[in-house]
């Protein structure tokens, strides 16, 4: 048999606890790495790309060979993407590499465009990526350089990166029932929070703990069962109590477990509502973040070269808003509304080969937009450096923290709570529930940090809601508790069934009512009362008979017959019985 020592033990039970958590929390995270990546911008460069021949004329300096030739060299560039986006705004007569260039004049008209030197900005854009550049210019018989590349060379360079966006696209089945949850949350952001975001997400919270209510009551009618078995747990961890050998803690588990059988009652009930609430969690998670695909119902590939025009220069086409994050298109919206910018420049978007089919795809998006504002504090944005209500915005994690760290311990006052190590249990146990009142507030406000502050204010608003919910469950089905006198009257009933179960059997050719201590029933005697103990000792006493003279004297006889020193084990044996007997009568005394 293989043999565990008890800090293994110990181990193996810790973790046996906090890993379904870390797994918890491992999936979740991961969920919402994937959405964020399902949302992302488009910033690779098409893999079929080709330069043809509509895409040539007699503006072209250099032949469609040269030119593919080129285009393979920016593709294999590690930073091709870049250079794309640079040539884009080359083409539209701005040099992104000089340093004196700043987006933000471009946007407020103190920077004019210069289309004229489209193929001289290009030059110095594929100069500083590193591309070999040998065949855009030529020596002159004077010693200097002659370009060659035009600008229509540069179109051309620009069109084949250029991709094809699905607007039609079919949304997958799980991206259709979102959709179709999204359709209830847009209805509670427009009709009874009058278009606010964040009033329709309070709402949001509230709707779903209705919904989870019954899963909310089948929890707490469990924690009244276990409840209810309290003091016979009580009486089994007490019969044990001061013994942490592996053996006596395996019995002890053992009979607790026979216990919840018995019962009818499973530890594991407990943990259903966790694991059906936390499918809730993400699948609410990605409404909230990415608005534009789960409310508006645009398809995935739309919604990312949305994220893409947003996010590209202003010098390149795009809107410029430097955004913080590309987590979903929460983010764009409420800058949209708070800026009022159009949509319009993505009909000539030279990311894409069908832009004026992504600008149709889009019609009534920037109407639909509801307001993000919470104080004043524009709740769209991500915490951190940048505008002033992104620095404001930096107490949402802290405040996120405080809310689930707080909600923790009330809401441990308001359910059954297995016993500590005080009373008896694993110091393990002790030491999950510690992690845990830290675990989760820290991984609650981490995540905070990465996400628009909206999403943050959700998870304050539902740890709030469940909060409330899980008080007003416990006023309904208080917990039950009891007196002193009813865990004594616990220890009776289970010494009463163990003096049942355990009663020791009569030896053969033993001393009449012999109470022999068997090492299986070594624990029975630890619940006898001062009466039956003080019974006990007396039959013991009785069954005791002093030795007579006669008796020494054939003890003697028999000694001198077989030599001296030598006793018969025949006559010894019940002396030795009996000198053990009082040593252990004495004991107990």
């Amino acid at each position: 048999m293989k043999i565990v020592n008890r800090n293994q033990n110990k181990s193996i039970k810790f973790w046996g606890r906090i890993l379904p958590v870390i797994l918890l929390l491992a999936v979740l995270a991961c969920s919402m790495t994937s959405c964020m990546s399902g949302a992302g911008k488009i910033t690779s460069i098409k893999k079929g790309y080709a330069i043809t021949d509509n895409m040539l004329s007699e503006k072209n300096g250099l032949s469609a060979l040269e030119l593919d030739k080129l285009a393979d060299a920016i593709a294999k560039q590690k930073t091709g993407a870049d250079i794309r986006e640079k040539l884009v705004a080359a083409l539209n007569g701005y040099d992104m590499t000089a340093a004196d260039f700043d987006d933000a004049k471009v946007a407020d008209g103190t920077l004019a465009a210069q289309p004229e030197k489209a193929a001289a900005f290009a030059l110095n854009v594929l100069k500083k990526a590193g591309v070999d550049t040998n065949g855009c210019v030529k020596v002159s018989p004077d010693g200097g350089e002659e370009l060659i590349l035009t600008a229509a060379d540069v179109e051309a360079l620009v069109n084949c990166f250029k991709t094809e966006v699905k607007t039609d696209e079919k949304l997958g089945l799980l991206n259709q029932i979102l959709f179709w949850i999204g359709q209830g949350f847009d209805w509670l952001i427009r009709v009874p929070g009058f278009g606010s975001f964040i009033m329709g997400t309070l709402y949001f919270a509230i709707v779903l703990e209705i919904l989870m209510l019954p899963l909310g009551i089948n929890q707490q009618k469990n924690s009244r069962k276990q409840a209810r078995l309290r003091p016979k747990e009580m009486a089994i961890r007490n019969k044990y109590k001061g013994r942490n050998d592996r053996t006596t803690q395996e019995k002890l588990n053992r009979e607790i477990q026979e216990l919840y059988t018995k019962e009818g009652y499973s530890p594991m009930s407990g943990c259903l509502p966790l694991l059906l609430t936390m499918p809730f969690l993400i699948f609410l998670y990605y409404i909230v973040i990415d608005p534009v695909t789960y409310i508006f119902g645009a398809p995935t590939e739309l919604t990312s070269a949305f994220l893409t025009f947003a996010d590209a220069p202003f010098a390149a086409g795009g809107l410029g808003l430097n955004l913080g994050s590309d987590r979903g298109t929460i983010e764009v919206l409420s800058l949209l509304r708070e800026s009022g910018i159009s949509l319009d420049g993505l009909a000539n978007f030279n990311y894409f080969a069908n832009s004026p089919e992504c600008l149709a795809a889009l019609d009534g998006l920037v109407e639909s937009i509801p307001s993000f504002s919470l104080f004043g504090l524009n709740m769209g944005l991500t915490a951190g450096v940048g505008s002033q209500d992104q620095l404001i915005l930096l107490f949402m994690p802290v405040l996120t923290f405080f809310v689930y760290w707080g909600s923790g311990k009330i809401n441990r006052k308001f359910t059954f709570q297995p016993m500590q190590q005080t009373e008896g249990q694993d110091p393990a146990q002790g030491c999950s529930n510690k992690m845990m009142d830290w675990m989760m507030p820290a991984m609650s406000a981490w995540f905070t940090f990465m996400v628009p502050a909206a999403v943050g204010l959700y998870w304050i608003f539902k740890s709030v809601v469940s909060t409330l919910k899980q008080f007003i469950l416990y006023k309904a089905m208080p917990l039950p508790t009891f007196t002193e006198e009813e865990y004594k009257a616990a220890e009776r009933e289970l010494m009463g069934k163990d003096a049942k179960n355990n009663k020791p059997a009569k030896r053969e050719g033993g001393p009449k009512n012999s109470n022999v201590r068997s090492l299986h029933h070594i624990d029975d005697e630890d619940y006898e009362t001062p009466a039956e103990r003080e019974a006990r000792l007396a039959a013991r006493k009785a069954e005791y008979v002093e030795p007579d003279e006669e008796t020494s004297a054939d003890s003697k006889t028999a000694e001198g017959a077989y030599g001296d020193g030598v006793t018969l084990k025949e006559d010894d044996r019940p002396a030795r019985k009996d000198n053990k007997k009082r040593d252990q009568d004495t004991k107990d005394e």
